[in-house]
């Protein structure tokens, strides 16, 4: 039998080129006309399934939570693909923005439609400018997404003359992009005719007892025992540090009165901020058996020192951050 095949195949060759060519034509043409009969056939078996599938109207899920728009689709048979996200002020996050195919649309069950989904209105982190001049102020709250709105001027007891003192959205939150900020530049120490109240954070309730009586100030002395700050310190005031005040007015400070069982750890803690151009947003964190607590959060200026008394229970840890760098840790016994 294997000798009968060779000996075709040796025939098949010793043919004309042309003979050969024309069975090799012949048998493409059959090998096609069973590929197309074979498509023809797989086609018209799809297409007869998809045919029995129902014509139904896409429902609008535009403004619908995802949830929500997932329920109406499998009610109509249909299918939901996230195509995208995008910022859309006037859409809430996690809705439907838009839907391929639209509302009203007919298509057959079994049909997947595309949606964008909304991440609400676009968000800005507010940078810190308290401290920095008015340009470089600017170029950070451009830089931010934001807008600057009124810049006003004011006395100061911590920041020098042309540095920006305060600022009406809080540093480090997060806001709507393309908000308005207002900030507040130094005018320097005040003459003696302003009273600028200090900033007693951190400070012995003496001092600030001492300076209310000096300048006819009203003091009001409010306790707090469950304060993390060492017994007699304050932990607050109202109004906050450089704002103006006049005689007779009402400062009202809160005072630590914490309640220990024996004798209480301190931890006293010195940092001297180094030299620069601006100010520093210092954070103190104690982290012991308690938890972690914030001890400070304040601006700083440059060449300042810093001078806190930390209460802890048992082993703990100390962490200085400037500016959102860690700049120092250390355990204490």
């Amino acid at each position: 039998m294997s000798a009968q095949k060779e000996q075709s195949f040796e025939d098949f060759f010793k043919r004309p080129l042309r003979t050969r060519r024309k069975a090799w034509i012949i048998a493409g043409v059959i090998a096609v006309f069973f590929l197309v009969l074979i498509f023809i056939s797989i086609d018209w078996v799809f297409g007869a399934l998809v045919h029995t599938r129902k014509e139904v109207q896409v429902p609008d899920i535009t403004q619908k939570p995802v949830t929500a728009a997932l329920n109406a689709l499998a009610a109509n048979n249909l299918a939901l693909k996230q195509a995208g996200v995008e910022f859309a002020k006037d859409v809430p996050s996690g809705s439907v923005l838009r839907q391929l195919p639209t509302a009203g649309s007919t298509v057959r069950e079994g049909r997947i439609i595309r949606v964008w989904i909304s991440q609400g209105d676009e968000m800005a982190f507010v940078p810190n400018v308290v401290g920095s001049d008015l340009r470089a102020a600017q170029l950070a709250v451009r830089q931010a997404g934001l807008l600057v709105n009124k810049v006003e001027n004011a006395y100061s007891l911590t920041h020098e003359k042309g540095l920006i003192v305060s600022q009406s959205l809080k540093a480090d939150s997060m806001v709507e992009k393309g908000q308005g900020i207002d900030l507040v530049i130094s005018n320097g120490q005040p003459p003696s005719s302003v009273v600028l109240v200090p900033n007693f954070k951190n400070k012995k309730l003496s001092e600030a007892t001492l300076w209310a009586s000096a300048q006819n100030i009203d003091l009001i002395i409010k306790e707090d025992p469950d304060s993390v700050f060492p017994n007699g310190t304050i932990a607050a005031q109202n109004p906050e540090g450089d704002s103006q005040m006049t005689p007779g007015s009402n400062l009202e400070v809160t005072v630590s009165r914490r309640q220990v069982e024996g004798e209480e750890k301190v931890y006293h803690l010195h940092y001297e901020m180094p030299q620069g151009k601006n100010a520093s947003r210092v954070r103190v964190l104690l982290i012991d058996e308690l938890g972690e607590r914030e001890m400070m959060n304040d601006m700083q200026q440059p060449g300042s020192k810093i001078d806190v008394e930390i209460p802890y229970s048992g082993k703990a840890t100390v962490r200085i951050s400037v500016d959102g760098v860690l700049v120092r840790e250390r355990e204490v016994l």
